[in-house]
């Protein structure tokens, strides 16, 4: 089982010790029951018997608390390691491959998939006791009788290849049901950045609450109700053919054979011994079942994040940022390939990990259309069902430090995709970035990032200044928080801010706040105006910007601001993914 595997890979030497404590919980078991068959023989010792089954009683359930103990540590140990696991490939997969999965799958894998399997994992020594119990009353029962064993036997595999047939299609019926949750997380998320669109229009509404909220909920609830109905059809019919098998033995195998009436008591003892761990046992397949599907879609989602880019992998010596940063790229190009199939919001109320405003969904043409690994020199493949997506470039710039350029041009250009490359968040198809001489690759591209500070549209605030162990943090913060002006509404206490729930102009200029207090070479900010007011869009084009130019940095702003033309230094003009322009 995947399970089994999965849990053996985290520590062999505790499930090992979990079967262990769960096999002689299984086999106490298994001796209570001789014990109780004993007492109704004539010539039993009820004294020693007594002795014996408090002894053997004590084992079991001493047996029984250990595994559960050393169940519990496993199980947390597992758990955690997966998160930690999952994590860390979230954090240093390729920013092209996360936009590409879609932020509602990852969620779904890290919460409701983890979920899941931790039920999975936990029935694991459960069910260790249980068929230990079961093996164990079974052969007990072959040592009072052959016949009866075999019946027993017959019945139990008929039983087994019945449910298993039916199963099955419970696991199909799952592997559906787990897509659809994907699904439907992406309309919750949907929902929630989209609350203010779908409260304004009533249509609007209904239609996104009827096909796909609710039709995803709907599917959701038939698939589960169905996969409990089958599962619930097929132990009936396991507990059916238990009975018949009983009343085979003991209206026809019995009076055939005519077996003795302590035999026949023993038969009945083991049938009621075995009722119970039976019971649990199918009782816990559903979430064996749920665990399985979900340790499968772990290992797709790790797999398809797994590309010879992915920055784990990424060598990184630690070394000073650059004191000034002149950038070039050169003949630098990028490409996306779009994928036929359903139509995905498009814009600022599109959930997370939705296709960037700039192109279309995020599918390089530089690999094979399936796993995004890079593919040999020659002819590139068409990708099944797609077509011709959006290209950027070749580009050809310069960035000087202590000079200030914009970067304009209409929706749909380029410009938050150059913006990515020249950031280093995506790695150019073809040519190149050169920092003071210094080309960028695979082996100084973290090195490269840590010289970038950037501001994007869809930027996230977190309220912890992580990462600065500095001494005096709060004062530079208090200070930035009144050149901002946004010192009434904010205050800052070991590094922590008070709030961060505030309106969009004033969640960007803390934004803007993090980026001063990184102190780098090379300043982006992506349309970082467009929610400042006009009083404060001046403070930050006449201002604040010049204040970075004297300093040396090199500044790079993504605009619309017309008006403000004047104060750049340099002009670059992208139209349809190609410079149109530079003055």
């Amino acid at each position: 089982m995947q399970l089994t595997r999965f849990l053996f890979s985290i520590s062999w030497t505790r499930i090992v010790a979990v079967f262990a404590t769960g096999l002689i919980c299984g086999v106490a078991n298994t001796y209570l029951l001789t014990l109780i068959s004993g007492v109704v023989s004539p010539e039993a010792q009820h004294g020693a018997t007594l002795q014996r089954f408090a002894l053997t009683g004590s084992v079991a359930l001493v047996g029984a608390v250990l595994s559960q103990v050393l169940l519990i540590r496993l199980t947390q140990t597992a758990i955690y390691q997966l998160r930690e696991g999952l994590s860390s490939r979230v954090v240093s997969a390729p920013l092209e491959h996360l936009e590409r999965l879609g932020m509602h799958r990852l969620i779904a894998t890290l919460t409701e998939d983890v979920r899941s399997l931790s039920q999975a994992v936990t029935a694991i020594p459960n069910i260790c006791i249980d068929l230990t119990t079961i093996v164990g009353s079974l052969v007990f029962l072959a040592a009072v009788s052959g016949p009866l064993f075999a019946v027993t036997i017959a019945g139990t595999l008929m039983g087994i290849a019945s449910v298993e047939t039916i199963l099955r299609r419970v696991r199909r019926i799952y592997r559906q049901a787990r897509e659809n949750e994907d699904a439907l997380l992406r309309s919750f998320s949907a929902m929630t950045l989209g609350i203010k669109e779908l409260k304004l229009h009533r249509s609007r509404r209904r239609d996104f609450m009827d096909r796909h909220l609710l039709e995803s909920a709907r599917t959701l609830r038939s698939q589960n109700v169905t996969a409990g109905s089958w599962f619930s059809a097929a132990q009936g019919f396991g507990q059916l053919l238990q009975l018949a098998t009983m009343g085979v033995i003991l209206f026809v195998i019995a009076a055939a054979l005519q077996l003795p009436r302590d035999i026949m008591v023993s038969y009945l003892l083991v049938t009621m011994f075995l009722s119970m761990p039976m019971q649990n046992f199918m009782h816990r397949l559903p979430d064996l079942l749920r665990g399985d599907v979900a340790l499968a879609k772990i290992r797709a989602l790790n797999l398809s994040m797994e590309t010879p880019q992915d920055e784990e992998r990424l060598p990184y010596i630690e070394r000073p940022a650059a004191s000034y940063a002149r950038l070039e790229l050169s003949r630098v190009t990028y490409a996306y390939q779009t994928e036929m199939g359903p139509s995905v919001p498009q814009g600022p109320g599109a959930p997370p990990g939705e296709p960037p405003i700039d192109g279309p969904h995020p599918r390089r043409n530089r690999g094979d259309g399936k796993t995004g690994r890079p593919l040999p020199p020659g002819p590139r493949p068409h990708v099944q069902g797609g077509g011709s997506g959006f290209r950027l470039g070749p580009v050809d710039l310069t960035f000087e430090p202590g000079r200030i350029t914009f970067i304009v041009g209409g929706n749909g250009s380029g410009k938050s995709t150059l913006a990515k490359l020249i950031t280093g968040l995506y790695a150019p198809e073809s040519g190149f970035l050169v920092l003071n001489g210094e080309k960028i690759d695979h082996g100084n591209i973290e090195w490269f990032r840590q010289n970038c500070s950037a501001i994007f549209t869809d930027f996230h605030l977190f309220d912890d200044y992580l990462g600065f162990d500095r001494a005096g943090i709060d004062d530079e913060v208090r200070h930035y928080l009144h050149q901002l002006q946004i010192a009434h509404k904010v205050t800052v206490r070991d590094g922590r801010l008070s709030t961060v729930a505030l309106s969009q102009g004033q969640r960007k200029r803390l934004a803007l706040l993090t980026a001063l207090l990184e102190d780098r070479p090379i300043y982006l900010f992506d349309e970082w105006a467009a929610d400042q007011e006009p009083r404060f869009r001046e403070v930050f084009y006449k201002e604040l910007l010049p204040g970075l130019k004297r300093r040396g940095k090199t500044v790079i702003v993504i605009t619309h601001d017309d008006r403000y033309f004047g104060c750049a230094d340099q002009l670059v003009k992208l139209d349809f993914g190609q410079i149109a322009a530079v003055k």
